[in-house]
């Protein structure tokens, strides 16, 4: 068992229980006994380490110092632990800290730094830690025994230190390493010998320390960082083939890059910045097909770059100085995509389309006005793919769209465009288009192609319908006006169509679909108007599978029951019909039924759905589902639906298939679960109502691995949940436990408890109430189910 300071009582059992206890135990308990407050486990321990520990060991328990219980406070308890040092030599301060949960370890007390030199044994007991931070504390230079630190991951050290330890070699797991040491003088030759370096920061070095640089000899290393160091003609240093990101940040003195830049294969980052003495920029930044970032800036003696150098194969973000001029290069730029954050960037590709000939999508982001653009997508005439976020000023931009014949993707995201051109209903490959978020926009029909596979239209100004036929796969309008909605379906096909937020509910309640030329194509429908609209939609769309109608405008027109044999999900909202049970007898193949806000009956259509698996119903007024006849179903959904009683409750054992049981508001008189609902092999069971109390017949239930206890409030968790054999998951959000769970519940063995944990910490049960339905290092501790949970 892993050392957690809240199960310090769980931790001390089990280590009495391991192979080789206590000797090979001591310092744990050491650790046990100077945390607990619990006056046996103290006495126990004292007794144990007087048996077993050695003289110094004692002493250094027997000292008045304790650990703080929540062992919160880094700094006292590094302070308490360094005295338990300099009573025993062999103390692990590191590995002791690290149990701690406190793996960083930050040297900024001068008394400490005062402490470590006077003793610098202390240091070395240090190992355990991974992260070590050393400021300018030390009086006698960098302590060489840092290097018996081997545990070491990262290292930053600060300060006027004029040189490392000859044998900084021995930390052969440092991975991180920064340096920011204006005085340090060169490398020890043992600082290359580490070969586990991924990541190096050198920073404010004044001193001329480039000669001893034999950076390629750091073969993991892959993030390079200068910042602000005195380099001067680098073009003979070598770098290590690993590389992904190097950065050259405020050099003064800088003339040359490295030469070496263009055999870095692997490198994803460049960035160069300030470094006004730089008189050139080294060929082979078109090699390095991996990428994808490129910035020059601040270089004032650089006038001129190749477009090739900064169009590299995965190239997504470039940014250059405004007085670094793109010029064409020799080598063709192959690339088929590019992604433009930049207006400079932008231009120079409308400008200069010879250049792209291979270029078939370009993304746009970022660039929030367009008015600097000179030219139109018209010159890319191999554009297949056009994505714009945001954006204004953009008329130039898409002059001569005709011309881009192979278009067949146009997405506009948040622009600021107030018509499209005209020139795109000639585009006879645009199979894709999406206008979200353009509140500007009136989309004129007329402009459209005819065939469109997918139409996206949401949440513009305005939807001009044509008398043009438009044919589509997939059709979305939301959150725009149309003012003449019947010119819409007298002129569209679709297989799927979703109609919502349409002219702000002044619509009439003529029924649209009607007009459809050929209803028999639509297979999908989400409708978000009035029943009006479609109330004979399951008379003409005789292939429908997929019907979801809200009647969110409060429409009293009633659907048109007709035979939907075809029709496998069906979802119907703010209905105020009463008509239900003539409607759902006519669809006998439904798989899944939800129903929402429904209070023209208390009693559920008598239907017969031998195929239904998932039955959903919200804000409903059913008291009872005994006329449902559903054998194969496997998922119910009731929520706050307040007339669903105990009768109805007691009755769900009707539906023997049942798998997934989900009550979330339900009636008042409820003050128990049913006897009954044991019948059935829930592997799902989120009760969401709160009862005098949970009935032990319910660990009957043992195929059950979801379980929520639905806000209830406890003053002892019932036991029998420890004892149910599947269960996986367990939901205490809302409820109180006036005990502590016992540790009984370590038995259980969770992967997931839901539990929110409130920002006001008024709000939140203390853990020690809730701690032993947690498996350390195995439960995970959720705001919400993970999504295998209901799968």
């Amino acid at each position: 068992m892993d050392f957690k300071i809240e199960y310090l009582s769980s931790y001390y059992k089990n280590v009495k229980t391991a192979p080789k206890y206590p000797e090979a135990f001591l310092y744990e308990l050491f650790l046990v006994g100077k945390i607990s407050r619990d006056e046996n486990i103290v006495a126990e321990i004292t007794e144990t380490l007087e048996r077993f520990g050695t003289p110094k060991l004692n002493a250094a328990f027997n000292t008045r110092n304790k650990l703080p219980e929540d062992g919160e406070n880094s700094g006292k308890v590094l302070g308490t632990l360094l005295k338990f040092g300099l009573k025993d030599p062999l103390f692990p301060v590191g590995k002791l800290y690290t149990m701690l949960e406190f793996s960083r370890l930050s040297i900024r007390d001068e008394a400490i730094a005062e402490l470590l030199e006077k003793q610098p044994d202390l240091i070395s007991s240090l190992n355990g830690i991974t992260h070590l931070t050393i400021e300018d504390v030390f009086t006698n230079g960098f302590p060489k025994e840092i290097c018996d630190i081997t545990s070491l991951t990262a290292l930053e050290i600060e300060g006027d230190y004029q040189k490392l330890p000859s044998h900084i070699g021995n930390l052969n797991r440092l991975e991180k390493l920064s340096l920011e040491l204006p005085q340090l003088a060169s490398f020890p030759e043992s600082f290359w010998s580490l070969k586990n370096i991924k990541e190096l920061e050198l920073s404010d070095i004044e001193t001329d320390f480039q000669a001893s640089l034999q950076l390629e000899k750091l073969t993991k290393l892959e993030e390079l960082g200068f910042y602000e160091v005195n380099l001067k003609d680098t073009s003979q240093l070598k770098l290590p083939s690993s590389l992904k990101e190097l950065d050259f940040i405020r050099l003064e003195h800088l003339t040359k890059l490295p030469a070496s830049i263009s055999t870095l294969v692997n490198l994803e980052k460049f960035n160069l910045f300030k470094c006004p003495n730089l008189i050139e920029i080294p060929n082979g930044f078109h090699q390095l097909d991996k990428l994808f970032v490129l910035k020059f800036k601040a270089i004032p003696l650089i006038k001129t770059i190749t477009d090739h150098q900064i169009f590299t194969k995965s190239c997504e973000y470039i940014t250059l100085d405004d007085g670094l001029e793109i010029v064409p290069g020799n080598a063709p730029i192959l690339n088929t995509e590019l992604l433009v954050r930049d207006v400079k960037i932008l231009n120079y590709i409308l400008s200069h389309p010879e250049r792209f000939t291979h270029l078939e999508k370009i993304i746009i982001q970022y660039i929030t006005d367009f008015s600097a653009v000179t030219l139109g997508f018209g010159q890319l005439t191999t554009l297949k793919a056009i994505d714009i976020h945001q954006g204004t000023q953009m008329e130039t931009l898409f002059q001569d769209i005709e011309k881009c014949k192979q278009l067949n993707y146009l997405k506009l995201y948040g622009a600021s465009i107030e018509s499209i051109p005209e020139g795109l209903k000639d585009l006879k490959h645009l199979d894709y288009v999406s206008f979200n978020s353009c509140r500007e926009l009136i989309l004129n029909a007329a402009n459209l192609p005819s065939k469109i596979k997918e139409l996206h239209v949401f949440d513009i100004q305005e939807y001009v319908a044509s008398e043009k036929l438009l044919e589509t796969e997939q059709a979305y309008f939301g959150n725009l006006a149309i003012e003449n909605p019947k010119m819409l379906f007298s002129n569209l096909i679709a297989k799927t169509l979703h109609f919502s937020g349409i002219n702000e509910c002044e619509n009439t309640e003529e029924d649209l679909i009607q007009y459809l030329p050929k209803p028999e194509v639509l297979a999908t429908l989400k409708a978000y108007t009035n029943t009006g609209h479609f109330q004979n939609v399951l008379h003409y769309c005789t292939n429908l599978e997929h019907l979801h109608l809200d009647n969110n405008e409060a429409s009293l027109v009633l659907l048109t029951s007709k035979p939907a044999p075809q029709l496998k999900y069906f979802k119907l909202d703010f209905y105020k019909g009463d008509n239900l049970e003539s409607i759902i007898k006519n669809m006998p193949n439904l798989e899944g039924l939800n129903m929402a806000h429904y209070d023209v009956s208390t009693t559920f259509p008598k239907v017969t759905l031998p195929n239904l698996k998932a039955l959903d119903l919200s804000y409903t007024s059913f008291e009872t589902l005994e006329t449902l006849e559903a054998p194969a179903l496997e998922s119910l959904y009731i929520a706050l639906s307040y007339q669903f009683g105990m009768q109805g409750y007691a009755k769900l054992n009707q539906f023997k298939a049942l798998q997934k049981l989900t009550l979330l508001g339900i009636s008042d008189n409820v003050n128990s679960i049913p006897e009954s609902i044991t019948e059935l092999k829930l592997t799902e069971f989120l009760i969401g109502h709160k009862y005098d109390a949970l009935p032990e017949y319910i660990q009957q239930i043992k195929t059950l691995k979801t379980l929520s206890l639905g806000g209830n409030d406890f003053v002892d968790l019932p036991t029998w949940i420890a004892d149910l054999p599947h269960l996986e998951r367990l939901d205490i959000d809302g409820c109180k436990f006036e005990n502590a769970v016992p540790e009984y519940f370590q038995k259980l063995q969770l992967k997931e408890l839901k539990y929110y944990i409130s920002g006001f910490d008024g709000y939140n049960m203390n853990p020690k109430k809730y701690n032993n339905l947690i498996t350390p290092g195995y439960t995970e501790l959720k705001k919400e189910f993970s999504k295998e949970a209901s799968a």
